[in-house]
């Protein structure tokens, strides 16, 4: 006689599966593409965006799957969360290989940014305003110039008349951190995404299982019944 699996336990297991590989993807997603795009990267940028829809997308339809109870619907998830699996592995294996050179050339481009620097054309602000810093080492690298002033994207609200508003640290420390930190930020949720999806093919499988064997079961009552 084959097992039978009780619906509800792993019907609620899928669904909160699927949340926590919500919650891991709203990080996933947006930490990588920050990551990326800090360092220059719009391939990198667009890859990470369309692999976190990926992964949304299966979450919800295992979502649907938990609230369906849908046999045939367990086995179309299973089949998608097999695809994110191979997409975010692949993703994993090559920020991991990218991921010091990612960080390496961030911080290149700060330093090309702050020579490239001028009076009309400040173009260090996006990192100001991105990581609230100011220059390379704080604000004395704008005050200490001849005529120095400090932009306005050194200030908090762009607002430098009150001297609480500046920021102190400069973008070489205080941006790089914040990049690393965002990176591996990214690393783990990949990692913790691939994880629960593993764990949201078991959970479909059994869900799954289990009202097969319930609708066989009902088939089996009512043919006793008619006879």
């Amino acid at each position: 006689m084959e097992k039978s699996f009780p619906i509800s336990p792993w019907k609620y297991a899928l669904f909160a599966t699927c949340i926590l590989i919500v919650a891991c993807n709203v990080f996933f997603f947006s930490c990588g593409v920050v990551t990326w795009g800090s360092a220059a990267s719009t391939f990198g940028s667009y890859t990470t965006a369309l692999v976190g829809a990926a992964v949304f997308g299966a979450a919800f339809l295992g979502v649907y799957v938990a609230l369906k109870e849908s046999y045939k619907y367990s086995v179309v998830y299973m089949f998608v969360s097999g695809l994110v699996i191979a997409a975010m592995a692949a993703y994993f294996f090559t920020f991991t290989a990218m991921k010091g050179d990612l960080l390496a050339h961030f911080d290149e481009r700060i330093r090309q940014l702050f020579e490239e620097k001028s009076h009309s054309n400040d173009k260090m602000q996006p990192i100001h305003s991105l990581f609230s810093c100011c220059g390379l080492d704080g604000p004395q690298d704008y005050l200490g110039e001849e005529n120095g002033a400090l932009p306005a994207s050194c200030c908090y609200a762009f607002d430098c008349s009150n001297p609480t508003h500046v920021f102190q640290e400069g973008c070489a420390t205080k941006a790089n951190s914040n990049l690393k930190m965002q990176a591996n930020i990214n690393y783990y949720c990949c990692m913790a995404i691939i994880a629960l999806e593993f764990m949201g093919i078991l959970t479909a499988y059994y869900m799954g299982r289990a009202r097969k064997y319930a609708k066989t079961k009902i088939k089996d009552d009512e043919s006793h019944i008619n006879d």
